[in-house]
């Protein structure tokens, strides 16, 4: 699998955006073999009648589709069946070429195949690079703020699939600036690591941890039912407390949970601002504490079925 498809999952494929790379990616392999198959059959069948015209440089696209959409391995696949299927030697008598001439044709071709190989591969390896820098936190390797509210903005948006609730977690790292004034701020980075690797065990890819910023985290965690989503977010809190309880600095979590059914009604910050609240109110109770409320739709009978509002149940 080529690493471009080594992706996180639990929420669908992260900022979802309109530009031709991500129309491709979006293609499956098995579409991407299709369309491969597809093209080589045209050009075969254009290049049996029409020899003289060439078809030659028109498979090159279809070896930069395999290289960018499957990887290396597919790419040279299908640049040596490019090479078998269009310079084959009674495809060169029939065009009635000279033989060094052919010979010269088919070394400029395969050169060109080659080449289009090595670009498409390196192109591909700094999109990818580029693509992490732009949604991945540089010292902890969580998602960033960015990559966090796009990917709210797509599950209120209706843009994933399926109906789950999904449950959303505000981290703060208790006495953060302590152990940044007595320990240094390469203790404070060790903590943020233990508490991202943590979160990733305890996620079990079900979910994402985003770094919002200094020692505030998030995480959206997709759920089959609200009833599920407090269970789901004490387990998250208990495991992280355990790891950090562990770690070379011990210390605690504060988390504010807030479990929503996804709907265009709801509004990202609104969101935020709700679950971030229930956390400093947790926090002000007392350090490591948890606080979990549910937000539900309102539906109303005979009525335009979009959610006209949302009612908040009480926090425990």
């Amino acid at each position: 699998m080529p690493d471009h498809e080594r992706s996180q999952s639990g929420m669908g494929e992260l900022v979802k955006t309109r530009n031709l790379a991500d129309r491709l990616d979006a293609w499956s392999a098995w579409t991407t073999w299709t369309v491969l198959a597809a093209g080589g059959l045209a050009l075969i069948s254009a290049d049996h009648f029409f020899p003289a015209v060439g078809m030659g440089p028109l498979f090159i696209p279809l070896i930069a589709l395999a290289g960018w959409r499957l990887g290396l391995r597919a790419s040279c696949f299908v640049t040596v069946l490019a090479c078998l299927l269009n310079i084959f030697p009674h495809h060169v008598h029939e065009v009635g070429l000279n033989p060094n001439v052919a010979v010269a044709r088919g070394i400029i071709r395969f050169s060109a195949y080659g080449f289009t190989v090595v670009v498409i591969h390196a192109l591909r390896r700094a999109y990818d690079r580029e693509r992490v820098r732009a949604t991945h936190d540089a010292l902890t390797n969580a998602l960033n703020r960015a990559a966090f509210e796009r990917e709210l903005e797509t599950l209120l948006d209706g843009r994933e699939p399926g109906n789950r609730a999904v449950a959303l977690a505000m981290i703060d790292v208790d006495d953060f600036k302590r152990i940044n004034d007595a320990h240094g701020h390469g203790a404070g980075d060790h903590v943020l690591r233990e508490l991202t690797a943590a979160a990733s065990r305890a996620l079990h890819g079900r979910g994402r941890l985003y770094r919002l910023g200094g020692d505030e985290f998030a995480a959206l965690m997709p759920i089959a039912s609200t009833a599920a989503g407090r269970p789901t977010i004490e387990r998250f809190h208990q495991d992280l407390s355990a790891a950090l309880g562990r770690s070379r600095y011990p210390t605690t979590v504060s988390m504010g949970g807030l479990i929503f059914q996804p709907s265009p009604s709801l509004d990202r910050a609104a969101l935020m601002h709700e679950a971030d609240g229930h956390m400093y109110v947790g926090k002000a109770a007392g350090k490591g504490q948890v606080r979990i409320a549910a937000l539900r739709s309102i539906a109303i009978a005979n009525a335009d079925p979009k959610p006209t509002g949302a009612e908040l149940l009480p926090a425990v």
